[in-house]
């Protein structure tokens, strides 16, 4: 009970943080300041999330696709412009992590779903976003993907200088101990691969 209520503290702490940026983002006359702002938010409550689930249950393990799902509603109400129609598609297979390995996923899922909405539509008015979660032999697999342009010719997302992307390897390759891929299908696909290992001391 006590673990519980500290989880509910430290998810409303994590909250009222959020809530501070948000006020700060609407004080600053630069949209750039502004975007930033609202990309910081946005990482700190997928991080809440967590802690909102750890709030409700005994054990110190989540159901990523629960979170995953949660991320997404979250991510949508926070950044999508209100003229555009996103279609959201979800195919999540229960995988169970310990929470501080929940918690960096949370993470990877919050950047990519932003850099769907963020680069994946311009000049458009409508699109998809989707989340495959799969249990494979001896890893899961998360694919986050979207019908949008794709990733420009050239793109090297090793090389690439984004923030997110940096965030999101470094997450995926130091804490999950997985692996991370981009590529361009009628949109683009991120692939993240983590080992089964991984699962709550499985």
């Amino acid at each position: 009970a006590v673990i519980q209520e500290i989880h509910h503290r430290v998810k409303n702490n994590l909250q009222t943080i959020a809530s501070l940026l948000r006020l700060q983002a609407r004080r600053t006359p630069s949209s750039e300041v502004k975007a930033a702002l609202r990309e910081s938010v946005n990482r700190i409550l997928s991080i809440s999330v967590v802690h909102e689930f750890l709030s409700q249950q005994d054990a110190e393990y989540i159901d990523v696709a629960e979170v995953a799902k949660n991320i997404l509603d979250l991510v949508i109400q926070n950044m999508l412009e209100p003229e555009f129609n996103l279609q959201t598609i979800f195919n999540g297979e229960t995988v169970i992590l310990p929470s501080e390995k929940a918690s960096s996923l949370a993470l990877v899922v919050n950047e990519l779903i932003q850099n769907s909405i963020e680069h994946g539509f311009p000049g458009r008015k409508e699109g998809i976003i989707g989340v495959d979660i799969t249990t494979l032999q001896d890893q899961y697999r998360i694919v986050i993907y979207d019908n949008g342009v794709g990733l420009p010719g050239a793109f090297n997302p090793g090389a690439s200088g984004s923030l997110g992307l940096q965030i999101v390897r470094t997450l995926i390759e130091n804490d999950l101990g997985g692996a991370f891929s981009l590529h361009s299908d009628n949109g683009t696909h991120a692939c993240i691969t983590i080992p089964r290992s991984e699962e709550g001391g499985a």
